[in-house]
């Protein structure tokens, strides 16, 4: 029995037969896989160029981070660094403060002591000044160079053989001065007399000056007497008598 797929043409030419679908078919397939690899490969290489895009993004990312990372590094180690001085500033300021205030509370203390030595220099100086005066008084009578007048030209008048009698107080050895102006007779006689203030008695006794005169005698710290007498036994007699204190 003949195969009718087999059999020839009248043409002589070899008619269609399974060798040629089969060929066909693979033919097909892979036109088919072709076209589905074109198809498939647009979407891929649009994926494999947005990774691309992405990827490089992703590194240009990566290494700003890196760089922040860095920077953040470098600013948290300067903070660290600056908190330390803070630190250091505030425990110098802690200290300078507490110096001051150790250095106020001396100065108010010096003050105070200043203000007092003040105080204490001008009473010394008042002490001074007036110890000064006195050594100056004192070096003054010393040297006897200190006069004072108990009696200025003063007139006396006493009946014949009578005195006038003074009485002073001293505080500084010296000498008595009588200085006889004028009188009317020419027998006026003088004593100075006196007692020390621890006791000690001394006369000049009776010295005649006739009318006029000047009788000095040495004096003790105490009483001073001084007597003008009219010694004429006849009449009355008027004086003008000074008498000073040298000491």
């Amino acid at each position: 029995m003949k195969n009718p797929i087999y059999s020839a043409s009248p043409s002589g030419s070899q008619q269609s037969g399974p060798s040629q679908t089969k060929s066909r078919l693979g033919l097909g397939i892979v036109i088919g896989l072709i076209i589905g690899l074109v198809i498939a490969g647009i979407p891929a290489a649009y994926f494999y160029m947005n990774y691309s895009s992405l990827n490089s993004k992703y590194t240009t990312l990566e290494s700003n981070y890196a760089s922040l990372q860095s920077q953040y590094s470098s600013l948290q180690s300067q903070y660290s660094s600056l908190q330390s001085q803070y630190s250091s500033l505030q425990s110098n300021y802690s200290s300078l403060n507490s110096q001051y205030s150790s250095l106020q509370s001396k100065y108010s203390s010096l003050n105070s002591q200043y203000s007092s030595l003040q105080s204490q220099y001008s009473s010394l100086q008042s002490q001074y000044s007036s110890l000064n005066s006195q050594y100056s008084s004192l070096q003054s009578i010393a040297s006897l160079s200190q006069t004072e007048t108990l009696v200025n030209s003063q007139t006396i008048s006493q009946p014949a053989g009578a005195y006038t009698s003074y009485t002073f107080n001293i505080n500084y050895a010296g000498y008595i001065t009588v200085d006889v102006l004028s009188s009317t007779v020419y027998n006026i006689t003088v004593v100075i007399k006196g007692t020390s203030s621890n006791g000690i008695s001394y006369s000049s006794g009776p010295i005649t000056i006739g009318s006029s005169g000047t009788v000095s005698y040495p004096v003790l710290p105490g009483t001073v007497q001084v007597e003008i007498g009219n010694s004429y036994f006849f009449s009355g007699a008027t004086e003008t008598v000074t008498i000073t204190y040298t000491y």
